[in-house]
């Protein structure tokens, strides 16, 4: 690892935070008070667990310190904000909302679930198994909305999206070790996939997915 690709790591972070802060204007008036708590708590954890990977890597290449723990967090906390963002987003997408509705009670057994792991040498697994349960229900709500607005720029983007952030786990469960280059294009694969995912978000936006009175 260098000092510059710790840098170029909080790109990724910053793209999807603009992701976020759209998603959450834009559908705030669509979703019942339970599919938006587990929405964007789901968002903010998946922005805090890059924001902390991001961090440590910098640390420990300026040689300030190892904060290993904000390396070790990445994986549960990532899996259980995918899975439970993409709950909200299932919920809001294809369930009636409105008043009185709510799912916000699934939480907890998430998030006892996501940091619950049966073994050490299982962990990993399983919250691999819930981030892309997660991913593919996030990006999946997202191209069946775009497909419903008919904007099929916005679909591929998101199809797209879902096949790089795979690519870039299969990638990331490689034995690279410190190989600067391959180092670099799991970097790559990352900042296309949050590139594909903010472009779609952003196609939606300006053809009016605030405006409209529900997901449907």
């Amino acid at each position: 690892m260098t000092v510059s690709l710790a840098l170029v790591d909080y790109i990724p972070v910053i793209l999807f935070a603009a992701t976020s802060v759209l998603l959450m204007r834009d559908l705030y008036n669509k979703m019942s008070k339970g599919a938006f708590a587990l929405m964007s708590a789901g968002l903010i954890m998946v922005i805090w667990a890059g924001a902390y990977k991001a961090t440590w890597k910098l640390f420990y290449t300026m040689n300030i310190a190892d904060l290993y723990l904000m390396n070790n967090v990445l994986l549960p906390m990532q899996a259980a904000g995918f899975l439970i963002l993409g709950i909200g987003l299932i919920a809001a997408t294809f369930f009636d909302q409105g008043k009185g509705k709510s799912y916000v009670s699934a939480l907890p057994v998430l998030m006892l679930i996501a940091t619950q792991a049966p073994k050490q040498e299982r962990a990993a697994v399983v919250f691999i198994i819930f981030m892309v349960l997660g991913y593919l229900g996030f990006c999946g709500c997202l191209t069946v909305i775009a497909a419903r607005m008919k904007k099929i720029p916005a679909v591929v983007l998101f199809v797209l999206s879902f096949v790089l952030l795979m690519g870039m786990g299969y990638l990331g469960s490689r034995e690279f070790g410190n190989d600067p280059k391959m180092n670099w294009i799991e970097e790559g694969v990352n900042l296309c996939a949050q590139l594909c995912l903010l472009s779609g978000v952003l196609i939606l936006h300006k053809s009016g997915l605030k405006e409209k009175a529900d997901l449907k």
